[in-house]
């Protein structure tokens, strides 16, 4: 199975990373988490995420910094509001001549 396959199907990567369905929507598997120093929860954590085409991410807020890595796929909009008011986007992709890149930190 090779990602950059164009033909690949999402159920495949699903199976693949061994991912489930995440509660925000769209499939997860966790893949690192830091032990936590003195509290419950830990510094860090890493995860596989994955939407198929339609699948979308229920619109939530955040309270700590998340890393966004885009590896295949067609190019993902990352919908952002910063102060709770107004809203910006991020195109993650590999097009970085149409204003895509391959990383965001939120």
């Amino acid at each position: 199975m090779n990602l950059r396959d164009p033909g690949l199907a999402a159920a495949a990567v699903i199976a693949g990373l061994g991912l489930q369905p995440h509660p925000e929507g769209g499939h997860y598997r966790e893949i690192w988490r830091d032990a936590p120093a003195g509290g419950v929860r830990g510094a860090g954590t890493a995860i596989y995420y994955f939407l198929a085409e339609g699948e979308r991410s229920h619109w939530h807020r955040v309270d700590a910094a998340e890393a966004w890595h885009w590896y295949a796929g067609s190019p993902l909009v990352l919908g952002l509001s910063p102060d709770g008011s107004g809203r910006e986007e991020r195109l993650l992709g590999p097009d970085l001549g149409a204003g895509e890149q391959p990383f965001a930190l939120v």
